[in-house]
This record gives structure tokens, sequence and C-alpha cells, in this order.
């Protein structure tokens, strides 16, 4: 009988949004700011640019065991609020966020994927919300100074993952 720790998990992390709508944008921005985190380059993590379309978004998370998806969700909260919504064996868990792409919106998506992805069973979305959706390519001081607490969450949320894999697995 063998006793092993399971492997860290695979994670997506996944930025959607346009970069030249202002805070739409904070989705790839996000993307390359934990480009720069040491425990980023540690952790079992994928970082990916899907830019404005969900079927991108499921194929960048497509085999991984978590993902977390970075995006602007307008909710009606003060600019920059760090909005989190958790997605579990197929269905959010409370409201659905309204990340609306401009193929389709990403929970759609998630209901029209019948097979053709192997999609984590576990999933996070960071909604960022926005002060600004209008052309231009800078993010509006709250959104910017939200991506600190953004970065947070999202490395907790990999940190959790990774510790709950650590449990000891038995073989024979």
């Amino acid at each position: 009988m063998t006793e092993t720790a399971s492997p860290s998990p695979e994670i997506a992390v996944v930025g959607v949004g346009n970069e030249i709508m202002a805070d739409d944008g904070i989705g790839p921005r996000m993307i390359a700011a934990l480009e720069s985190q040491p425990a980023v380059a540690t952790e079992a993590i994928r970082l990916y640019d899907a830019g404005t379309t969900a079927f991108l978004a499921l194929e960048a998370m497509s085999g991984c065991d978590r993902a977390i998806v970075v995006d602007a969700i307008e909710t009606g909260s003060e600019p920059g609020t760090v909005q989190e919504y958790r997605y579990v064996d197929g269905a959010f868990d409370g409201e659905a966020p309204d990340m609306t792409m401009h193929d389709v919106s990403f929970t759609e998506a998630l209901g029209y994927t019948d097979g053709t992805y192997d999609l984590p069973d576990e999933m996070l979305v960071v909604g960022i919300e926005p002060k600004r959706l209008e052309p231009g390519t800078e993010l509006s001081e709250p959104v910017e100074n939200a991506i600190p607490a953004a970065t947070d969450v999202i490395l907790d949320y990999a940190a959790a993952a990774a510790d709950r894999s650590k449990h000891v697995v038995t073989t024979e």
C-alpha cells in the first residue's frame, strides 16, 4: 500500500474583456498583472487573455481542475468593487453574473458546451464593477485601484485549491 499526496490542481485564470473599451479591459489587464506575481510561477496556474470571445474562455479552461474568470461586471455597486461568483457542478451558487461578450454571454456559453469542452467542476468568476465602458485604453481610477484586491482574491483561491488537493490518496 502506498500513500501519496495528490498533485497541485491545474488552474486556468482567464481574463475576458475589450482592452479598447476602458474598464471592460480589466480582464486582460489582470492577466498582465498576474504574470509578475511570484506565486503564479510556482503554482500550477495557466494565464489566458480570451478577449471578448466566450468560447475562447471555455477552451482556455478545458482540461483544468479549476478555473477563475476575471471580467468587468455591472451590478450597480461602487466602481472598483470586487465581487466573487462561484460555479460548482454545473451551476452558479446564487445569482449568475451578467457577463455579456460580443458573441454570446459567458453563462449561455456554459450551457451550450454539450461536452465539447472538458470544463472544471469548480470555477470562480471575479467581477470588477466598471466606471467607464466607452472607447479608451485606460482603466478608470477605481478599477485600476481594484487590481491588488482582485489579485489577492485570485491568489487566495488558487492557494486554497492547492491546499484542498494535498489530501493523502491511498493506493494498493
